[in-house]
């Protein structure tokens, strides 16, 4: 029986009742102690003495409790009096979201972004807590008169790492079943519904369908029934938002379609990125959305690619191009690419690169064009500093074009393009580590330390090593939930194992956790699941590395520097074919590639005993600082007895790493197999090193 108004639960007064559901009756009271007005949320008498539903019912609370953002409504304790159970919460004036859509009456564009970011905030503070809504929809958001946006009600939430985390469950009209899926069937994803293992993307999925609500004031999915409706969400598309609503931005089409996808994996991959996904649609009133761009730094624009012949097929291609340009640098988290359709009026003009950057808030701008002689295509592409004006990087393709072949030149192009400009030794993160890598690391915002990071890759010194880790030490505390952030420091760390620099206690443990965090906090992040690949390998837990190697190259198959690691580790781990395969993918991918590129091929004709192609190979690494390019050339050359040669790779070898002769068998054996270990220190021993027995 609902409480009368003036009862009393310990110092608060119930003033009225303002909903109930599955999980408890809500009522606004007044705090007589302290003089204010809460949310009491009360756990149903019915319930009262389940001790599922009151453990559930107290982990709600801890929930809350750990969570402290503006758009999350904040709980002030958990009491209970005469063995009534009830939280005291933070009383939100306004209106819910399903007080506001109406079909008549859809909510107007700017208001609906402006809601939709600040749930996609709240999603991503609860996600860096670990904590998942799992009932997301308009009755659990509320809107204050001044447009602040509170997100209610966790009594479903689930922690991801709980040791329970298998759970799966369904909601029913009345009170929530036990065994059943938790949820509302109209906001449940695919995964849901079918009560399958969920993480924070099945929110990721509401919101998509909140979002399109609030644009159209219709529902994505239609259904006469609760069956007739689920059976909808796993089986139709719906339809495009601006066929309903045409002046609707096509960015907002396009993010809401990717939040609706049937596939957790072709989601976002985390709300931070929805939130970015928003926050690059223009409604064509937000005179500042360039400036704010700008004002973050480091966006990306890819411009049109031009073609000024009337042949249809190339306009086609030239189109192909700068879109699937657009969707491979997309799939590198740590940068910021403005949407395509943003940089469409540009097409068919001649456009000022600088003036291009400032309107759109673009630091870097990259434009192409197409030219045609007979069957030769010339493909020109090149990248711009809009800041400044400079060239940053240019190339061109020259190719055969066939029309019937379009396809397949697009996938032999873009990925080159893309992995040259964006990978972690690309154009892009060398051009923004360098403009970061002197500024004071204290003020460093987590993505600039992400950014700076890269700056020790081409560097490989111990210096730049802690710089780059202290950045990222200090970027997962200010964000725990950054997925890149781990997956930075993850590797990072273990140098500490593989390059001795600035090492500190369990490197590989400590690298296997960090890479854990990352994948936790962004399941589709390739650069996550490369980094837990290598902490795996150096685990030897071989079968795991396998599996989490595969899956970092499948996520995004144009990052040269993933395809050449885990190349580099398949390779050691014994699959040498498929290792050099993807070390020299990667090298074709991005020909400005670091030398050790080569090593698996080197190894690789070393363990065969082909030494005078094992030299050739050497020869091309060209990292005469590095001790492993000693010890390749020491070896080769010891066992083509070129003996002053190999004399001058062990000195080389023994003044970057002066211990190596008492610890080349640990050493080796970090990367290869017992048996390859003794080849290269036979090839030592015949270089004139003589190596300390095991």
């Amino acid at each position: 029986m609902p409480l009368s108004t003036g009862t009393r639960l310990g110092s608060y007064e119930v003033v009225a009742q303002i909903g109930a559901g599955g999980m408890g009756e809500v009522y606004q009271a007044h705090d007589t102690k302290l003089g204010r007005d809460v949310a009491i949320k009360l756990l149903p008498e019915v319930f009262a003495h389940d001790p599922e539903r009151l453990a559930r019912f107290q982990r709600e609370a801890r929930m809350l409790a750990a969570l402290n953002h503006p758009n999350i409504a904040a709980i002030y304790g958990l009491e209970e009096d005469a063995s009534r159970n009830y939280l005291v919460m933070e009383l939100v004036p306004g209106k819910t979201l399903r007080e506001r859509i109406t079909p008549e009456r859809p909510v107007p564009v700017e208001e609906a972004l402006a809601i939709a970011k600040q749930v996609a905030e709240a999603l991503e503070a609860a996600h860096e807590k670990s904590i998942i809504h799992r009932d997301l929809k308009p009755a659990n958001v509320m809107v204050t008169d001044e447009g602040r946006v509170k997100v209610l009600d966790f009594g479903l939430a689930k922690e991801t790492h709980a040791a329970n985390s298998s759970e799966t469950t369904l909601t029913s009209p009345g009170f929530t079943e036990v065994g059943v899926v938790m949820g509302t069937p109209a906001y449940m994803s695919p995964e849901q519904i079918m009560g399958r293992a969920i993480d924070h993307r099945t929110d990721i999925f509401s919101l998509g369908t909140l979002l399109y609500e609030l644009a159209t004031g219709q529902h994505p999915f239609q259904g006469r029934s609760s069956a007739e409706l689920t059976s909808a969400i796993l089986r139709d598309t719906p339809r495009p938002v601006r066929e309903l609503r045409a002046e609707l931005p096509e960015e907002l089409e396009r993010v809401i379609q990717r939040c609706l996808e049937k596939s957790p994996a072709d989601r976002f991959p985390s709300a931070r990125e929805l939130r970015n996904g928003l926050r690059g649609v223009t409604t064509g009133m937000e005179a500042g959305s360039g400036a704010a761009r700008a004002e973050e730094g480091f966006w990306v624009a890819v411009l049109p690619f031009g073609y000024r012949g009337a042949n249809a097929e190339l306009t086609a291609l030239a189109d192909g191009l700068s879109e699937d340009i657009v969707t491979g640098l997309s799939r590198f988290s740590y940068l910021r690419v403005i949407a395509r359709s943003s940089t469409l009026r540009y097409a068919h003009q001649a456009a000022d690169v600088r003036a291009v950057g400032r309107e759109l808030g673009a630091r870097y701008v990259m434009e192409g064009s197409l030219r045609q002689a007979g069957s030769t295509l010339r493909i020109a592409v090149q990248l711009v500093d809009a800041s400044s004006g400079a060239h940053l990087w240019a190339e061109t393709y020259d190719c055969t074009f066939r029309p019937e072949e379009i396809f397949a030149l697009l996938d032999d192009v873009v990925p080159r393009i893309v992995s040259t400009v964006a990978d972690p030794y690309g154009v892009l993160p060398h051009t923004m580590s360098e403009v970061l890598r002197n500024r004071d690391p204290e003020r460093l915002t987590p993505y600039e330390a992400v950014l700076r990071s890269f700056a020790h890759f081409p560097r490989l010194f111990a210096e730049e090593h802690a710089a780059a880790r202290a950045g990222l030490e200090r970027a997962v505390q200010q964000a725990p939930g950054y997925s890149d952030g781990w997956a930075m420091l993850s590797l990072l760390v273990r140098e500490e194992y593989t390059h001795a620099f600035n090492a500190r206690p369990d490197p590989i443990g400590r690298s296997f956790a960090a890479a854990r965090r990352a994948v936790e906090a962004a399941p589709s992040n390739h650069l996550a699941y490369h980094a837990l690949a290598s902490a795996q390998f150096f685990r030897r837990e071989f079968q795991a590395f396998r599996n989490s190697a595969e899956r970092a190259i499948a996520l995004n198959p144009m990052d040269g520097f993933t395809a050449a690691y885990i190349g580099f580790l398949i390779a050691y781990a014994g699959d040498w074919e498929r290792g050099c395969a993807l070390a020299a993918q990667a090298r074709r991918l991005n020909p400005h590639h670091p030398g050790w590129y080569w090593f698996p091929s080197f190894f690789d004709a070393y363990r065969k005993s082909d030494y005078r192609g094992a030299l050739d190979v050497a020869l091309k690494v060209n990292m005469p600082g590095f001790w492993r390019t000693n010890l390749a050339l020491a070896v080769a050359y010891g066992q083509l007895d070129e003996r002053e040669a190999a004399r001058n790779a062990v000195r080389e070898l023994l003044a970057v790493r002066p211990d190596f002769p008492a610890v080349a068998r640990e050493e080796l054996g970090k990367f290869w197999d017992p048996e390859l270990v003794q080849h290269l220190i036979d090839g030592l021993r015949k270089a004139g090193l003589e190596i300390a027995p095991a």
